[in-house]
C-alpha cells in the first residue's frame, strides 16, 4: 500500500525527505484502516461511495460476477441505489449479450443473477420466470422451424442456437441450489420451468450430423460412444438435465458452488427482493440472416454456437474412479469453471495457470480431493483440445496450459498419463484428424519436459499389424517429436533415465532416416571455362582448385570474380565443395528406386547451377550487388548452349532443372528455399510454358526426392505452391492418383501422414488466398467510402438552398478535381478486387469439390476391387488373403473417416458446395460412403 501511494523509496530525489513512521497523518490513516478492517463489506462499500463514478464501479462488480453476490445483498439494506443500478446494468448486459451472440457473457450474467437470488436481491419467482422465458423462446423457435420444414432441417439449422439457450438457463440452477435446499417445497415457477425444459427435450431433433461432433463417433456401439464422450453433442443436454434431477433428489446439495449467505442470513432476510425486468431473447441467431440457404445458415449457426465440448475419459485417482468422488453436476460445474477461465485468461499464461491450479472457485472440502479436482481440470483441457468441429484455440495454447499446470503442482502430472492412455485406447474409434491433434499436443508436451516420456511402455504397438490405428497414432506422435529435435538425440543413452530416450525398436515405425534420393551419381562435370579462365595469371586458380579452397577467390565462367565465403554471405555464396559433401554422400536411399540415367547435358546443367555464384557487392554497406543475377547468368548459359533443344524441350528442361535445384538444396530446407529463390525467373517461365504437364511433373519430382521424409516433402510442396509453380488442382491430382501410396494403403503410417499433411496444407493455401482477397476487398471498400465522403463534403450543391436556379458552374478547384480522380481510381480498384474475390471463391469451391470427388473415386475403385475378389476360395484365404482383406478393410475405414473429417473440418467452405455434394449422393453411392457423408455434412 505504501509503494502504491508514495512510490518506491529508491526513486526519491535529492530534495525529497523520507516519510517518517511517526507522522500523525500516517498513523491516523493506519488507525482508520484498522477500524474499517473489522467489516470487509462496510470497507468495500465506503470505498465505492468515495469513488465518484458509480457506473464504472458497477461495471467492475459485474466483472467480478458471483464472488460479490453476497456483498451486494448486504449493500441492499444500506445503499439500495447502487444495487438497483447493478441489477439494471446486469439485465442490460444480458440483453446485449443475447443480442450480439456473446455466449460466455450471457452465461456468466445468468450465473450472477442466480447468485443475487440466493442473496435475496432478486426474488425467486422472478428468476425462474426469466429462466422459463429463455427456455420457452427456444421451444418457440424450434417449434416454428419444425412447422415450416422437416425435423432434420430444424436440427441442422437452429438446434445449436436453441441448445445454447436451454443450456444457459439450466446450468444456472446450481447457483440457486444454496437457496433451494432451505425451501420445504419447490418454489413458484420451478414446475413451469421444468415442464418447459422437458417439452424442449421431447421436440428436440436428434440430428445425425450432431453425432459427428463426438471425437469417438466410430465406436462400435452407442454405449461405447456415450461412455467415451459426447463433446457437447446430442447427448449433453439430456445428461445435464438428468444430473439436475439427481441434484433435486439430493436436496440440492452440491460441493462445487460456494455459498456465503448462511453467515448473514438474518441481514439478507430483512431486505426486500427485487423483480427482474422483461428479458428480450432473439427469435433468430444474431448476425445470421433468416433468408440464407439451409447449408450456409446451418454452418453460420454452428460457428457462432459451437458445442460445449465434454469428454469422459474415465480417469481414476488412487484406484477410485473420479465419477465416484464427485457427483455429475459437480463435475459439470467444475468443467464450466475451467472453460470460462481458459476463455477469459488466454494470453496470460501465469495467471491462467494460477487460476486453474489453485484459484478455482471450488470450496475447500474433504469431499473434493486435490487429485480429483486436478483430474477433472486436465480432462476438461483435453475435451477442449478435441472439441469438434474445431477447438477454440490451437494445439500450442493447450500444450502451454498443461505444461504450466505440471510445473505448478505435481498433482496435475498424473492425470495426463490417464488421459493419454484412454485416448490411445480409443484411437480405433476415432478419425485420423483427431488423432493428429493428440499427437501434436504430445510432441509439444514432451518438448517442454526435456523430451522425457515413457516410450518403452508403447513398444507393444510393434506387435500390432501395420494398418492398426493405435500403431499409426504412436508413429505419428514419434514423428512429430522427431521434428522438434534430432533423431540421434533420442537414441543416445540418458543418464537420468538410465536408458535411451526412445527405444531403438520404435524407430521401425518411422522407416529409414530422412535422406534425399541421389539423382546425380558421381561428381558433376566441370562447367565450360571462359576465355579469362583460360588465360589465368599466377594469382588466379582453376575453378576446381577454388572449390577445394572455399576461402580463396575463383573466377566465374563469365569472368566475374566470386566473393569470398565470409559469414555474412554464407548462404548466398555456398561453395561447390560444401554442396558436393551434402549431395554426393552415399545415403540409405540409394537402393529405394532405380535411378534414371542422367543425360550428359543434364550433368552439365547440374554442374553449371552449382558453380554459378551470387554477384558480389562492392562493399559490405552496398545493398545492391554488381553484375548480372544468378538467374540471368544461368539464362545466358542456357541460351548459348541451346540446352532446351538438346535436352528434349521445355518440359525436360523443367524436369532436370527442378532436380538440380532440389538436389543442391537438399542439405537443409533453408538452402533449398535459397536456391529456388535465386532461379525464380527461369522457373516461372518454364512453368508457364509447360502448363498442367509441367505442374504434374514438378509435383512428382518434389514428392520423390525426399520420399522417406514427411516433413521435407510437405514443406517443399507447400513452398512450391507459395511460388505459384504448383496449383492446388495439380497437387490434388497427384494425391488422388496412383503414385500417392498413403491415399491407397494403410500399411505405411508415414506415407499416410505425408499425404494428410500435403492435403491439408494445400487446402489451407487456397483458403488463405481467399481470406487475403476478402481483406483486400474490405480495405478497398472502406477507402472508397472515405473518399466519397470527402468528395461529398467539398462538392458544390446542384441547386441553390432557396430553390432558385443555380449559378453558372465555376471552374472546378484542384482539390475537387483530385477528389473526383481519387474516387474514380478507387472505383476501378474495387471492380478489380471484386473480380479477384470471385476468382478466389471459384477456385476454393473447385478445390473442395475436387477433394470430395477424389475421395469418392478411390472409395469407388476400392468397392469394385472388393467385388472382384468376392469369389476367392477358402484355400486361397488360408494362404494369407485374409490378412490382405483385413488391411483393405482397415484402409477403407480410415479413408471413410478421413472423408468425414474433411467435410467436418471445412464445414464453412463445404456449405457453398453442399447442394452439389447432396446431388452426387443420389447417383448410386455405396451405403457406407453415403452414411459417412450424410453424418459429417453438418449443414
Amino acid at each position: 500500500m505504501g509503494d502504491r501511494q508514495f512510490g518506491p523509496s529508491r526513486g526519491r530525489g535529492r530534495g525529497q525527505s523520507k516519510m517518517r513512521m511517526d507522522d500523525p497523518s500516517l498513523n491516523s490513516s493506519k488507525r482508520k484502516r484498522e477500524e474499517e478492517g473489522g467489516d470487509p463489506v462496510l470497507s468495500l462499500l465506503s470505498l465505492v461511495l468515495r469513488i465518484g463514478d458509480r457506473l464504472r464501479v458497477v461495471q467492475t462488480i459485474l466483472d467480478c460476477s458471483v464472488e460479490v453476490a453476497t456483498k451486494c445483498g448486504l449493500w441492499h439494506a444500506d445503499e439500495e441505489s447502487i444495487v438497483n443500478m447493478l441489477l439494471d446494468k446486469a439485465c442490460e448486459g444480458l440483453n446485449q449479450a443475447l443480442a450480439t451472440g456473446d455466449r460466455y457473457r450471457a452465461r456468466l450474467l445468468l450465473r450472477l443473477l442466480a447468485g443475487l437470488t440466493t442473496a435475496n436481491v432478486v426474488s425467486m419467482p422472478s428468476m425462474f420466470a426469466t429462466l422459463n422465458h429463455i427456455v420457452s423462446t427456444a421451444v418457440q423457435v424450434l417449434q416454428g422451424t419444425l412447422d415450416a420444414g422437416t425435423k432434420a432441417e430444424a436440427g441442422r439449422r437452429l438446434q445449436p442456437y436453441t441448445d445454447f439457450l436451454v443450456y444457459s438457463a439450466v446450468i444456472a440452477l446450481p447457483w440457486l441450489a444454496p437457496e433451494l435446499q432451505h425451501l420445504e417445497s419447490d418454489p413458484e415457477g420451478f414446475i413451469t420451468f421444468s415442464d418447459s425444459v422437458q417439452q424442449y427435450l421431447e421436440i428436440r431433433p436428434n440430428s445425425s450430423s450432431q453425432d459427428a461432433l463426438n471425437p469417438f463417433t466410430l465406436a462400435g456401439t452407442a454405449e461405447d460412444s456415450l461412455a467415451l464422450g459426447g463433446s457437447g453433442g446430442t447427448s449433453f443436454l439430456p445428461q445435464l438435465w438428468a444430473h439436475i434431477k439427481e441434484l433435486k433428489d439430493n436436496q440440492w446439495k452440491l460441493i462445487s458452488v460456494a455459498s456465503y449467505s448462511d453467515s448473514f442470513e438474518a441481514q439478507l432476510a430483512a431486505c426486500k427482493p427485487l423483480d427482474l425486468p422483461q428479458l428480450t431473447v432473439p427469435l433468430q441467431p444474431p448476425g445470421i440472416a433468416a433468408a440464407l440457404p439451409l447449408p450456409q445458415a446451418a454452418a453460420a449457426v454452428l460457428q457462432a454456437y459451437p458445442p460445449r465440448g465434454a469428454l469422459n475419459l474415465q480417469l481414476s485417482v488412487d484406484k477410485q474412479p473420479v465419477s465416484s468422488l464427485m457427483s455429475g453436476i459437480d463435475r459439470i460445474v467444475i468443467q464450466d469453471y475451467v472453460i470460462d477461465t481458459i476463455h477469459y485468461f488466454d494470453g496470460d499464461n501465469n495467471e491462467l495457470a494460477r487460476r486453474l491450479g489453485i484459484a478455482l472457485p471450488v470450496p475447500q472440502s474433504e469431499d473434493v480431493e486435490a487429485k480429483a479436482l486436478a483430474a477433472v481440470v486436465q480432462e476438461t483441457i483435453f475435451s477442449q483440445l478435441l472439441r469438434l468441429p474445431e477447438s477454440e484455440f490451437g494445439v500450442l495454447a493447450y500444450a502451454k496450459i498443461t505444461t504450466n499446470l505440471c510445473k505448478l503442482s505435481a498433482a496435475f502430472a498424473q492425470p495426463i498419463g490417464g488421459c493419454l492412455k484412454a485416448l490411445k485406447e480409443g484411437m480405433g474409434s476415432t478419425d485420423p484428424q483427431v488423432a493428429l491433434r493428440v499427437a501434436d499436443w504430445l510432441a509439444l508436451h514432451i518438448n517442454n519436459h526435456d523430451f522425457i516420456w515413457s516410450w518403452h511402455r508403447w513398444e507393444n504397438v510393434l506387435e500390432l499389424p501395420p494398418y492398426h490405428p493405435v500403431r499409426h497414432f504412436v508413429a505419428v506422435a514419434l514423428e512429430r517429436t522427431m521434428r522438434l529435435s534430432f533423431r540421434e538425440f533420442h537414441t543416445q543413452f540418458d543418464p537420468t533415465l538410465r536408458r535411451e530416450r526412445v527405444p531403438e525398436a520404435l524407430f521401425e515405425l518411422l522407416g529409414p532416416p530422412p535422406s534425399a534420393k541421389p539423382v546425380f551419381e558421381g561428381k558433376p562435370l566441370p562447367a565450360p571455362k571462359s576465355d579469362e579462365q583460360q588465360e589465368m595469371t599466377d594469382a588466379e586458380q582453376p575453378v576446381e582448385a577454388a572449390a577445394a579452397q572455399p576461402n580463396k577467390t575463383a573466377a566465374q565462367p563469365n569472368g566475374t570474380p566470386a566473393p569470398s565465403a565470409d559469414a555474412d554471405a554464407a548462404v548466398a555464396t555456398e561453395t561447390p565443395a560444401a554442396d558436393a559433401t551434402a549431395a554426393d554422400a552415399p545415403t540409405a536411399a540409394d537402393s529405394r528406386d532405380a535411378l534414371e540415367p542422367v543425360p550428359d547435358i543434364a550433368q552439365q546443367l547440374y554442374a553449371q547451377v552449382r558453380l554459378i555464384q551470387a554477384p558480389r557487392n562492392a562493399n559490405r554497406y552496398d545493398p545492391t550487388p554488381h553484375g548480372p543475377s544468378l538467374s540471368d547468368r544461368l539464362s545466358t548459359w542456357l541460351e548459348e548452349n541451346v540446352v532446351s533443344a538438346a535436352i528434349g524441350g521445355d518440359l525436360q528442361l523443367l524436369k532436370w532443372l527442378a532436380r538440380c535445384l532440389l538436389t543442391i538444396g537438399g542439405r537443409s530446407i533453408g538452402h533449398l528455399y535459397s536456391y529456388l529463390d535465386r532461379h525464380e525467373p527461369i522457373m516461372n517461365e518454364l512453368v508457364t510454358n509447360t502448363g498442367n504437364q509441367g505442374e504434374d511433373l514438378l509435383v512428382e519430382e518434389a514428392t520423390s526426392l525426399w520420399a522417406n521424409s514427411v516433413q521435407h516433402t510437405a514443406l517443399i510442396v507447400d513452398h512450391l505452391m507459395g511460388k505459384r509453380w504448383l496449383s492446388a488442382p495439380a497437387v490434388l491430382r497427384w494425391l488422388f492418383g496412383p503414385k500417392a501410396i498413403g491415399m491407397r494403403s494403410a500399411d505405411n503410417a508415414m506415407e499416410c501422414l505425408k499425404c494428410t499433411d500435403i492435403l491439408y496444407n494445400t487446402v489451407a493455401r487456397v483458403l488463405a488466398r481467399t481470406q487475403d482477397d476478402r481483406e483486400i476487398l474490405q480495405g478497398v471498400e472502406q477507402d472508397l467510402r472515405q473518399r466519397r465522403e470527402i468528395l461529398q463534403a467539398i462538392e458544390p450543391d446542384a441547386a441553390m438552398p432557396d430553390g432558385d436556379q443555380p449559378m453558372e458552374p465555376a471552374e472546378d478547384s484542384p482539390t475537387l478535381v483530385a477528389a473526383r480522380k481519387a474516387v474514380t481510381s478507387m472505383e476501378a480498384a474495387l471492380v478489380e478486387a471484386q473480380a479477384h474475390m470471385q476468382e478466389s471463391l471459384s477456385i476454393q469451391n473447385d478445390v473442395v469439390l475436387q477433394v470430395y470427388k477424389g475421395y469418392m473415386s478411390i472409395l469407388e475403385q476400392s468397392s469394385q476391387a472388393a467385388s472382384a475378389t468376392d469369389g476367392v476360395s477358402a484355400m486361397e484365404e488360408d494362404d494369407g488373403s485374409s490378412s490382405a482383406q483385413d488391411s483393405q478393410k482397415a484402409w477403407r475405414n480410415r479413408t471413410l473417416a478421413a472423408l468425414g473429417a474433411f467435410l467436418r473440418t471445412y464445414y464453412m467452405h463445404v456449405a457453398s458446395v453442399a447442394a452439389q455434394i447432396e446431388q452426387q449422393l443420389e447417383e448410386g453411392v455405396a451405403e457406407d460412403v453415403k452414411h459417412v457423408v450424410q453424418r459429417n455434412l453438418i449443414l
